[in-house]
Formats: structure tokens, C-alpha cells, sequence
């Protein structure tokens, strides 16, 4: 039997999803600037309504207003029906489980998308893993169902929705740090009238960047010790303000370690800190 999708909002992460699906599925598509279908019909049609819409920022939070307004007018097709709906806008954690509450008549779910702008369909039907948040086991079963038919090869999670939600924003937030002190390497590297791009070309071989599972693990004396980071960041930053490059963000960054970090390892370690230095303490 081909499921039914119904698809609210047309943008980036709307189109992304109806790439997806679009060999395998009814696809039925509503947006409120673009003429597709209404509201009603794709609601009654659908068995799984996907709600792509915009969560902007607004006086330095996240603005609903958009996703609440047109979840309004969904549920009253919804409730008390077997239809999902899944969130797949980014909403911070805690949004879907207060949707329910309000809601508690409607099937819900928070399913992430992880797409790059550039490459969003690309990135839509070669998916690195899917996460399905819900805190209805037969909807979650249902959401695999789904999936495991179009991506049978793919890791699928599943979890609560507010863990599904906070794994988002851990990854994006991630990214957007690594571009940033990339930026910040670029600076340097022009500083130096060395050419970035080949910097970069060799640092991506890293072995440690290709997996980074490891440093994913929080342990119990917090931050990072050892020799190496604490020595390596701290001599970059004195090169960079001898070339009067800004490197706030890599101190910033060290000063957090200083403060989480209860045992400073490298303090002990041979020629991690200086002589003079351990006694400028």
C-alpha cells in the first residue's frame, strides 16, 4: 500500500522532503505563498503531514508564530485520527512535547532534517541517519516503517522527541563553531601570506577528523587536559596577536576549559608549561 504525505510548507526542508518520497509515495502539498493544494485537502488525504514551515528569530528567541498558527487549523483534521504529524522545522527542545500537551488529540513527532543549503536534495535521498522523536511507541513504529522502506540501508534512531530536538542543535551548533575558527585559521594564514587552501587540503586527511566519536565523550573531570591542546592553542594565540590577528574566540574558548576544567593536567606534564610559567602562576 503507497503511503500518503502530506507536506506543509514548500521551502528547502518542504521540497527536501517531497524529493524524498516523491517515487514512493502520494504527495500532496499546501504553502500559503504558492499554489499547490488546500490546507483541508492535503490534511484529509494524508496519512503522515510534514510541517516544514520557517521558526525564525525574533528578539533573540526562537519566533513559533508560524508553526503555531498553521498547527492550529491542522489538528482540526487531525484530532482523533491516525494521521502523524511530524515536526520537521527546528524548533529548540522542549517545543513538541508542549505541543502535545496542547494538542493531546493528535499523533505527533519531531523528525530533524540535516540538510546542507547548498546541496539540500542531494542531502534528502543520501541521508547519513535518521531521527525519529516520539513519545508514542506505534507512531515511532510507524515513522520506521516509512523510512526503512525508502532508506533500507540507513541508521535509524529512535528516541523522545526532546532528545531528537537537542540533537540538532548539537549538531549545528558543532558546524557552525568549526567554521568559525576556520575563519579564524584563514586570518592567520593570510597574516603569513600562506595559502589556506592547502593548509586545508592537509588537515581534512586527519584521521581524528574523518571520526570524531571519540570526542563526543564528557568525562567526569570535564573539558580537555593533556599536553597538546593546552599548548597548541595558547601558542597560536601569542603568534596571532604578534600578527594582530583577533583570536577572542580561541581564548574564549581556553578560559571555558579553565573554568569547567578541575584538574589541569598539563600543568604536570613535561614541557607542556614552562618553568617561568608555572611560577608566574
Amino acid at each position: 500500500m503507497v503511503a500518503k504525505i502530506g507536506i506543509i510548507g514548500y521551502g528547502i526542508v518542504g521540497s527536501a522532503i517531497a524529493e524524498t518520497f516523491k517515487d514512493s509515495c502520494e504527495i500532496y502539498i499546501y504553502d500559503k505563498y504558492k499554489f499547490y493544494s488546500s490546507l483541508k485537502n492535503v490534511c484529509e488525504e494524508s496519512e503522515f503531514i510534514f510541517i516544514c514551515l520557517p521558526t525564525p528569530i525574533k528578539q533573540g528567541k526562537i519566533d513559533l508564530s508560524i508553526i503555531e498558527e498553521n498547527i492550529s487549523d491542522v489538528v482540526k483534521y487531525t484530532n482523533n485520527t491516525n494521521k502523524i504529524v511530524i515536526i520537521k522545522s527546528t524548533i529548540v527542545p522542549g517545543t513538541t512535547i508542549n505541543i502535545e500537551k496542547k494538542y493531546p488529540h493528535t499523533l505527533w513527532s519531531f523528525n530533524p532534517e540535516f540538510l546542507r543549503e547548498s546541496t539540500y536534495l542531494e542531502d534528502a535521498v543520501n541521508p547519513d541517519r535518521i531521527v525519529i522523536g516520539s513519545s508514542n511507541a506505534q507512531v515511532s513504529l510507524r515513522l520506521l516503517d516509512l523510512y526503512t522502506k525508502r532508506f533500507p540501508g540507513v541508521k535509524i534512531f529512535r528516541t523522545d522527541p526532546t532528545t531528537a530536538e537537542i540533537v540538532k542543535y548539537t549538531a549545528n551548533c558543532l558546524l557552525a563553531t568549526i567554521v568559525l575558527h576556520n575563519n579564524i585559521m584563514f586570518d592567520i594564514c593570510q597574516s603569513l601570506d600562506l595559502s589556506w587552501e592547502e593548509v586545508a587540503s592537509m588537515v581534512k586527511e586527519d584521521r581524528r577528523l574523518h571520526s570524531l566519536q571519540g570526542y563526543f565523550q564528557v568525562t567526569s573531570q570535564r573539558g580537555w587536559g593533556g599536553k597538546c591542546f593546552f599548548k597548541d592553542c595558547s601558542a597560536l594565540i601569542g603568534r596571532a596577536k604578534e600578527l594582530k590577528v583577533d583570536v577572542s574566540f580561541i581564548e574564549k574558548m581556553i578560559n571555558e576549559n579553565l573554568r569547567i576544567r578541575k584538574i589541569k593536567d598539563w600543568e604536570d606534564i613535561p614541557w607542556a608549561v614552562s618553568k617561568k610559567d608555572e611560577k608566574d602562576k
